[in-house]
């Protein structure tokens, strides 16, 4: 394997994750510092969230997975993936430990950031294009992620910012695993795709979307899921 594909893969993956961090600083600087996203904007970009990660289910976790699973496992890890986090979603909520939309994050980032790894020495252009779409989710899913834990009390909002800075390192790992242990339409890979793809669709619905309409804000936040979809269609445009 040729150094420059392995740091190349280190430097996009790291990148792209740090833009979840960057989100959430975002998001603690509002908080503590100034008030600069008020109540539209902030429903806007948790929509915007959404649309993102819904964006990456149709547009890139679910054909990959398809595309490299026959038609029946596809559906069965799809439906798997949902269930085992409706049942982690309830276990989270039972113990008041408020963090859905990181998981949902995590979720989206590392089967993309596998494929990142897994298609960079055959499609340099591709990989790259992947880790800026990559990179436009994880920014608003960051300043959700932590919101959603600074809502959730002391303790998890003071977890909030030093758990999403490890976004990057996950990120190299999930690469560096794409690089050298999966094939681009390796099954394993097909079928880590649609389970991750079936928790955060549940995750959606459950945490996301109630989320962006808990007050009334108008209009604008059911458009920002709308331009969240739209940076995943864009990405599908470019390396489709």
């Amino acid at each position: 394997m040729e150094t420059d594909f392995i740091l190349s893969a280190i430097l996009l993956s790291g990148l792209s994750g740090l833009a979840a961090t960057l989100g959430a600083i975002i998001g603690w600087f509002n908080k503590e510092r100034i008030e600069f996203i008020g109540a539209p904007l902030r429903h806007g970009i948790i929509a915007f969230g959404g649309g993102a990660l819904i964006g990456a289910i149709g547009l890139v976790l679910v054909p990959h997975g398809v595309d490299s699973q026959p038609l029946w496992l596809a559906a069965g890890t799809f439906l798997i993936g949902g269930l085992v986090f409706m049942a982690l979603s309830w276990w989270l909520k039972k113990r008041k430990t408020p963090i859905g939309q990181l998981l949902a994050l995590m979720l989206d980032f590392v089967p993309e950031a596998i494929v990142l790894g897994a298609v960079i020495s055959m499609e340099f252009g591709q990989a790259v294009f992947l880790a800026v779409i990559i990179a436009a989710q994880n920014l608003p899913e960051g300043f959700n992620a932590f919101r959603e834990m600074q809502m959730g009390g002391r303790k998890t909002g003071r977890l909030a910012v030093p758990l999403m800075t490890i976004a990057p390192f996950v990120g190299m790992a999930a690469a560096m695993m794409g690089l050298f242990v999966y094939e681009s339409n390796d099954l394993s890979l097909g079928m880590i795709t649609t389970f991750c793809a079936g928790g955060i669709l549940y995750l959606v619905f459950e945490d996301i979307i109630p989320e962006s309409h808990d007050e009334d804000c108008g209009l604008f936040p059911a458009y920002g899921g709308l331009l969240g979809f739209t940076v995943g269609l864009i990405g599908y445009g470019l390396v489709g």
